[in-house]
């Protein structure tokens, strides 16, 4: 009998469930294990392994959001953004890269299982939100409208930093920047005159949790010389079943493995120029699907693998440019999801795989005018996807039979996106400054002979290969004035575009809460955004930032429910969806945050955000009725934070977080029949408000250090709301590391 490592106990489970338990063979049936009971300053902590730049225009050390690796940051100032820095790395013990971001402002994180995690920012996600790493994309054209996994499967232990730009920036990275950037910048070796002395440094990094029984290991290897420097890094990561709240218990089958591996090399080929060159490659495995489980019917990530080759060459004084970057990069992400069906003795298996090939080329120039800057520059990108479908029994072992016509993805489609962009930036007198930019971008999406709907239905059309293309255009005007000398007033206006991608045209199958049928005639989504805000500063001792933005989107691509062959759902109950350019949506988004330093050694945080989102669409099965109003899908509710941070000495600190959300009962139709926000009630009423308290502590002491965190400390029972996994219960997490 078929049993991956984790799916062969969720398959035991789930057989125990069902009537085909007792034709199993004598010994398989094993029990389910038994139910056990913007930041504030940074404490000390030792050096990470990464870079600080010299003055030849390299990466790392930049100041906020600066994944460009030129000395401006990603937006210019006027621009709302916040950084999650390598000393609140170490001093969150975060067990994977998107809960690095669970305490930043303006970030809503979503989890749909364990071994998943997306950031809503501004009520948009999934293909709204633009994911990098080390400046270049992760988004791809597959990714899809609902939250995804793929920010997870990067490395926690080789992140540097992570720089967050909420609000259009379709500008400066094209398509799928509406809502916001999300840029994770990894760990960068040093030149012998950055470094510490040491010309072969090494660390270790441990951590363990009692939530999940977790545990992970990463070793760091370095070498730091004149002009060459290169960085090793080995992760692996073992997590078991989540043990929620005390309503909730253990959450049986959200384990899974994972290993991770990494090496970047830099050389400096002349003064002013340096070649840089990394390798990352990550493997998750037995990563099952939380909300689309039940005994008997379970789906599971058996393999989840995403390697990343980069190139990036950065030179200063080139020409009439001070600094240029040229990144050339090569991503495959590919994933293999097993659906057991018990009472079918049948295991259904989709893989798709994306090879995405990038070339992006930017330079800066300084103006002798009012300290002012021109960049420039052009990027393309070319996708191609290939997917395939088979099947095979659970009962007796057999090969898996290829079902070509079950495929997410028919033959080999391809999309190619080539975009020029430019931002100006300008002082408009002693205290103001002010910026201009622009980005024109072409998508071609090559779309296969799709004949899997006539396999599966005889007697239905046969869609031809075609091609459709899509103009993105995108532009920027933002404005910034200093009133006084602690208060600061911003102004934006922006637009953003996103063009449908290979997943909007043709995946078909199981998605949500729905079966998706493939469609052609879509445009692209266009948003426009107003943004004003201030900000109050006195030094270190307080800070203060409102901000207000109202984001139109126009054309907004979602899945609706359709009719098929004269149905409405499918033999296994599911409504057919279909994917259209809805009328118009509408987000209202308001971010508050506050700091002070009433003393030296305490710093108090508090930040809260509220967004109120409201979508029309039309009824495809009523074209005449008028359009209705909703909000959007897995919009986050009121949600914020207060936190403490006591350093009584300068290598330790305690920190106390007081983390909420209020109800949220603002729901799509799609969210009323999704599991993860409504579990099978007929009068779902939301996701209930929460609080939930967080203690942790830390030290330093020479090359060692340790972060002790205790989370729900009250053993509250909660979820962030349109998750498919609730959060841990009391639980201990423990963190060291060392470094030489």
């Amino acid at each position: 009998m078929r049993q991956p490592p984790r799916a062969r106990r969720a398959l035991l489970w789930s057989c125990s469930l069902s009537l085909l338990c007792h034709a199993l063979p004598a010994g398989a049936q094993e029990q389910p294990p038994a139910e056990a009971p913007p930041p504030a300053e940074a404490p000390p902590s030792p050096p990470t392994e990464a870079a600080k730049p010299d003055a030849s225009g390299d990466s790392a050390g930049e100041t906020l959001v600066q994944s460009t690796s030129l000395p401006k940051p990603l937006m210019p100032a006027s621009r709302v953004g916040s950084e999650v820095t390598a000393e609140e790395l170490s001093r969150r013990p975060a067990r994977s890269t998107p809960e690095a971001l669970m305490e930043e402002e303006g970030i809503f994180l979503q989890r749909t299982n364990h071994a998943g995690g997306h950031p809503i920012i501004r009520g948009l996600l999934g293909h709204q939100v633009l994911i990098l790493v080390d400046g270049v994309r992760l988004n791809n054209a597959v990714t899809r409208a609902g939250p995804n996994q793929y920010l997870n499967t990067v490395d926690p232990f080789l992140v540097e930093r992570l720089e967050v730009v909420r609000g259009p920036s379709s500008v400066l990275y094209g398509s799928d920047a509406i809502g916001g950037v999300v840029n994770v910048l990894t760990l960068t070796p040093r030149f012998a005159s950055e470094g510490g002395g040491n010309r072969f440094p090494a660390g270790v990094r441990l951590m363990g949790g009692s939530a999940d029984l977790s545990l992970q290991g990463s070793l760091r290897l370095g070498v730091e010389l004149q002009n060459t420097a290169a960085l090793g890094v080995v992760t692996g990561r073992d997590f078991n079943d989540l043990r929620g709240g005390a309503e909730i218990g253990v959450q049986h089958y959200t384990g899974y493995t994972e290993y991770d591996a990494a090496v970047k090399v830099r050389q400096r080929l002349s003064p002013g120029t340096i070649l840089q060159l990394q390798y990352q490659a990550a493997r998750q495995s037995d990563a099952p699907r939380t909300d689309r489980s039940v005994p008997g019917d379970f789906r599971i990530f058996s393999l989840q693998e995403r390697d990343f080759l980069h190139g990036q060459l950065a030179v200063s004084g080139a020409g009439p440019f001070h600094r240029i970057r040229v990144d050339a990069s090569a991503l495959r992400q590919s994933e293999r999801t097993d659906r057991y069906r018990v009472a079918r003795d049948r295991i259904e298996r989709e893989d798709a795989s994306v090879w995405t090939l990038g070339l992006r080329a930017e330079g800066e120039r300084s103006l002798s005018f009012n300290n002012a800057s021109l960049r420039v520059g052009a990027d393309v990108f070319h996708d191609k996807v290939t997917g395939a479908a088979s099947r095979s029994t659970i009962l007796v072992p057999a090969e898996f039979e290829p079902r070509p016509e079950l495929a997410r993805y028919p033959g080999s489609p391809t999309a190619l996106a080539a975009g020029l962009f430019g931002l100006f930036q300008m002082d408009l007198g002693t205290n103001a400054t002010g910026h201009v930019g622009a980005r024109a971008q072409l998508n071609r999406t090559h779309l296969p002979e799709d004949d899997r709907l006539s396999l599966q239905f005889p007697g239905s059309p046969v869609l031809p290969a075609t091609t459709e293309q899509a103009l993105g255009v995108a532009g920027e005007l933002g404005f910034q004035q200093r009133a006084s000398e602690d208060v600061t007033l911003f102004a934006n206006l922006g637009s953003g575009f996103r063009a449908p991608n290979v997943d909007d045209y043709l995946r078909l199958g199981v998605e949500g809460p729905g079966f998706v049928l493939p469609g052609r005639d879509l445009v692209p989504e266009f948003s426009y955004t107003a943004e004003v805000g201030g900000r109050f500063q006195r030094g270190e001792v307080a800070r203060v930032q409102a901000v207000y933005a109202y984001t139109f989107i126009d054309n907004m691509v979602t899945a609706v429910p359709t009719q098929f062959n004269g149905e409405t759902h499918t033999p296994d109950g599911l409504p057919y969806l279909a994917r259209t350019n809805a009328d118009n949506a509408q987000v209202h988004a308001v971010e508050l945050s506050g700091q002070v330093r009433p003393v030296r050694s305490l710093t108090l945080l508090a930040q809260a955000a509220w967004v109120f989102s409201t979508q029309k669409r039309l009824d495809p099965l009523e074209p005449a009725a008028p359009p209705q109003t909703e909000p959007f899908s897995k919009s986050p509710p009121l949600n914020g934070l207060v936190r403490a941070t006591w350093e009584p000495v300068d290598f330790a600190f305690v920190e106390g977080v007081f983390q909420w959300a209020a109800k949220q009962e603002r729901l799509s139709a799609a969210d009323r029949e999704d599991i993860r926000m409504c579990p099978e009630s007929p009068d779902c009423q939301g996701t209930p408000g929460w609080a939930a308290v967080h203690l942790r502590a830390g030290a330093r002491w020479r090359w060692f250090t340790t972060t002790l965190e205790l989370r729900n400390l009250t053993d509250a029972s909660y979820r962030f709301h349109a998750s498919g996994v609730d959060a841990p219960g009391r639980s201990v997490t423990l963190a060291l590391e060392g470094s030489l």
